[in-house]
Parts: C-alpha cells; sequence; structure tokens
C-alpha cells in the first residue's frame, strides 16, 4: 500500500487525522483480506466482486464505520483501480434513503406511527448489499401507505430521500445567473455533461458508479432529455441516464433494461427478485435528485411529475419538473 501517497492525497481533501487514519485503515484491511484468500491478489488486482465478501466482514465485526469503506473508494482511485472502485461505490451511494425515510415519517405520522411501520425492523449497516435494503424497503412500504393517505405519502417522499447540501449546488446557480437566459443555459449544461462523459470514456474512470463507452455517449447524443433536459414552456423534462448504460444499451428484452435503468439502491433489487414487491408510488421520491439544481437555482420548492419509471412499466425514468410560472 502507498501509505505516505495516499495520505498527501487525503490531506489535500482537507480530510482531519482522524477521517485520514480511518481511510487508511480500511485499506489496510482489505490489503490483508486479498492477501488472505486462496489465491491472493493485490490492491491493484481486486475487482468489485471482492468488496462483498470484505465488507460484509466490517459489518460482522461492527467495524464498518463509513470512512474505512470510502477509504478503499478513494485508494482505487489513485492506484486507478476502477473496477474495485465502482464495486465500492455500490455499497454506499444512496444509502441514506432509508434513514431520512425513517426520520420524516416521525416528522409527518409522529414517534407511534413511526414505531409501528419499523416494528421489527433494523436497518441495515453500512456496506450491506442493496439487496438487504431493498427487502426492508418490502417491508415498511406497505405499511407507510397503509398508515397515511395518498398525498401524505407523497410529501413524505418528496421531502428529500437523498441528502442533498444546497452548497453543492450552487456553482450551477452561479453559471444560470452568469448565462442569464434558460436555454442558453440547457445548451451549456448539456455540453458540458457531454464533456464530462467523454473524458470519462477517454480516461477509462468511472461516471458515479458505471463506465462509458461510445454506445453510451451515443445514446446521450440522440437523447437531449439526459443531461442537459429539453425545455416546453415553463416545464423541464429530463430523462435519467441508466444506472449501468453499456448493460442497458446491449439488453433486448424489457425487463434488463429495467434492472439496469434504476438507479435507486432500495428499489433495483425487487426488480431480480420475484419474492420482492415495491410499490410504483415510491418513485414518487426519485425525481427530487434531478429537481435539486433547479429548486435551488429559483430557491424555492418545485412539483414535479413522474412520466415513466422502471418499477412502472417503462423502459427508463424520465420527469416533467416545473419551473415558476413568472420565470419565463
Amino acid at each position: 500500500m502507498k501509505i505516505n501517497e495516499f495520505r498527501d492525497m487525503l490531506s489535500g481533501y482537507q480530510y482531519t487525522d482522524e477521517q485520514i487514519t480511518s481511510c487508511i485503515e480500511g485499506v489496510e484491511r482489505l490489503e490483508q483480506h486479498l492477501g488472505g484468500l486462496p489465491e491472493p491478489i493485490s490492491l491493484t488486482e481486486a475487482t468489485a466482486d471482492h468488496v462483498p465478501a470484505f465488507v460484509a466482514q466490517l459489518v460482522e465485526k461492527g467495524e464498518n464505520e463509513r470512512n474505512r469503506i470510502v477509504g478503499i473508494y478513494f485508494y482505487a482511485g489513485m492506484v486507478e483501480n476502477f473496477d474495485l472502485q465502482v464495486g465500492v461505490i455500490e455499497l454506499l451511494d444512496g444509502f441514506e434513503i432509508l434513514g431520512n425515510l425513517h426520520r420524516f415519517i416521525g416528522e409527518e405520522l409522529g414517534d407511534a406511527a413511526q414505531a409501528e411501520i419499523f416494528k421489527g425492523v433494523s436497518l441495515p449497516e453500512v456496506g450491506s448489499l442493496p439487496l438487504n435494503w431493498t427487502r426492508v424497503n418490502a417491508v415498511i412500504f406497505p405499511r407507510l401507505e397503509a398508515a397515511a393517505d395518498a398525498e401524505t405519502v407523497k410529501r413524505i417522499l418528496r421531502s428529500g430521500l437523498r441528502t442533498l447540501p444546497d452548497e453543492r449546488y450552487l456553482p450551477i446557480k452561479e453559471r444560470f445567473d452568469d448565462i442569464g437566459d434558460i436555454d442558453a443555459f440547457l445548451e451549456d449544461r448539456g455540453k458540458r455533461h457531454l464533456d464530462n462523459l467523454i473524458k470519462h470514456r477517454d480516461e477509462g474512470t468511472p461516471y458515479f458508479n458505471q463506465l462509458i463507452d461510445d454506445t453510451v455517449l451515443d445514446f446521450v447524443r440522440n437523447t437531449p432529455e439526459i443531461g442537459r433536459g429539453v425545455r416546453e414552456g415553463n416545464t423541464i423534462f429530463e430523462t435519467k441516464i441508466p444506472h449501468q448504460a453499456i448493460e442497458y444499451l446491449a439488453a433486448d428484452d424489457l425487463a434488463t433494461k429495467q434492472y439496469r435503468v434504476c438507479h435507486c439502491p432500495v428499489v433495483k433489487e425487487s426488480m431480480a427478485h420475484d419474492d420482492l414487491t415495491i410499490s410504483p408510488t415510491f418513485c414518487e421520491f426519485c425525481p427530487s435528485f434531478n429537481a435539486k439544481p433547479w429548486e435551488v437555482i429559483y430557491g424555492q420548492k418545485l412539483d414535479y411529475t413522474v412520466l415513466e419509471s422502471a418499477l412502472r412499466g417503462g423502459a427508463w425514468c424520465r420527469f416533467a419538473i416545473q419551473l415558476p410560472e413568472n420565470v419565463i
């Protein structure tokens, strides 16, 4: 392990000494785990398939402190083991959803209803397999729908199940303000998104949790609602880039496309397991991620509509975001 180089990199991220120590511990433990396999391998040879078993050991021992897992993600990027990096992010991305759902249910329905909905259910530990999160959601979400009317459920889902601080989107607002025209902003936004994907393609680096190839670039070029958005009056139409776009585009059946397109870690596995059912209502949460930049731009909560989603039988996830009436 390149400890000194890794420590210097984390210091540049303004991590505290405690966080850096935890990150290093995670990488060191993975290195020990890999070295103890029947066929030992190095950190640079590890793949995404090695991540779940290792992190499961951390969970079992109560040693799954988040920075230990995050440290592996950063180290994998440093040594350009991008397959390992994707394996780590698959266990971390979006797993605040059920914790936030628990909190918002309490705020909206009260402690007693919250306790009843989550009765006998423990939220999986950080680093647990996505299947475990989906299994929990398959239990609690029907209880929520039985405990509250449809509008209340929708309000809870739209409260913001992803933790998305406004500060993260301020550079986007600044660009919007500098450009001063919404259509020019959309053009700029689409170009930036495509250029970013091209950069990931050329460098072989992951775009969040997936690699990019020419088929994905062509798909995005021909689908302006992805990464750019298409305006009709005061409505912005957006389509999410598939969660696993290469596999999505290669699939020739709807079921596989639906599984490959879905990003939601507490829903996705329901489409691959017949014993799990998640209500399509849960998709009311999904557009909040796409709406967030526009909400920061305009300084207010916005309404949106789920037009299509994998969970609702569609081949992709598509939304309509309603901008304020007086801005166009």
